[in-house]
């Protein structure tokens, strides 16, 4: 199917509306500016439904996936509370009863298909050492400072 703007499948309500819309005539250009797909993504998807004598639902070709919604759910999850967290971690911690847990790559997978990257942030002191010591120095001569002082620099 095609994709545009990272929209990957059609919903059921989106698969009956496209059938709806083509027997009352809309064009496939019109259907695909509707649904976020291409005109190639809805003539396929018709002539698939057509094959399938009307059923809109089939079995997905390829290897089943070895998470599931939850998984992905629970994946997602402990990254975004522990982002210092590596997808080793993640994966011991999430799947830490399962008998087959996937692997560390299939982790990263997912992390990745939701925008979170492979790093981890850097953790580091919110001011160094060295301009803390400066902007107490500079607090420290700057004390007794009149408001005439201040009215010189402002």
């Amino acid at each position: 199917m095609g994709r545009i703007s990272g929209k990957k499948d059609l919903t059921d309500n989106d698969k009956r509306a496209i059938v709806v819309g083509r027997q009352n005539g809309l064009t496939m250009m019109t259907l695909a500016g509707m649904f976020g797909v291409t005109k190639a993504g809805i003539s396929q998807f018709l002539k698939r439904q057509k094959a399938q004598d009307g059923s809109t639902n089939s079995q997905r070709t390829g290897r089943p996936r070895v998470t599931d919604r939850n998984d992905d759910r629970n994946i997602l999850k402990t990254s975004r509370t522990n982002p210092r967290l590596t997808a080793p971690a993640i994966r011991r911690e999430v799947f830490l009863n399962s008998p087959s847990p996937p692997s560390v790559s299939t982790v990263k997978r997912r992390l990745n298909a939701a925008g979170i990257m492979g790093r981890r942030p850097v953790k580091k002191p919110l001011i160094s050492e060295k301009n803390r010591v400066a902007r107490v120095k500079w607090a420290k001569e700057h004390l007794n400072w009149t408001r005439q002082d201040w009215n010189k620099i402002l």
